[in-house]
């Protein structure tokens, strides 16, 4: 009788976290690997981020997950993932603000350089 072994599960490499906002320091990242930024929402206000990201790198809400929950009008925690899909150095901006004011309240500049 043949005896099978499954294979071992093979984890997923986590998110770097993605630092040096409004600053000239660089993110350095593999290309394919991929970076987290998080930064506190609250949807409840009309207030969200809007990403502008150079080509080169892919941005995409993973999660948003209420702080407080239950508690009406709390804020939350979004997390972004950034993967690098070509070598070069790039910016993404994050713009908190209300889709219909066109003004951000905060801006939050990244520079990530893949490898």
């Amino acid at each position: 009788m043949m005896s099978m072994i499954a294979p071992a599960a093979i984890a997923a490499p986590a998110d770097l976290p993605l630092a040096g906002a409004n600053s000239s320091k660089a993110t350095t990242l593999r290309r394919g690997q991929s970076a987290r930024v998080e930064l506190q929402t609250n949807a409840s206000t009309g207030y969200t981020w809007k990403v502008d990201a150079d080509r080169g790198v892919s941005v995409t809400l993973v999660t948003t997950v209420a702080t407080r929950p239950g508690m009406v009008g709390a804020p939350s925690l979004a997390t972004y993932r950034i993967i690098g899909t070509r070598r070069g150095t790039y910016r993404i901006v994050f713009r908190y603000m209300r889709p219909w004011e066109g003004k951000a309240v905060r801006t939050l500049t990244y520079i990530v350089r893949i490898v």
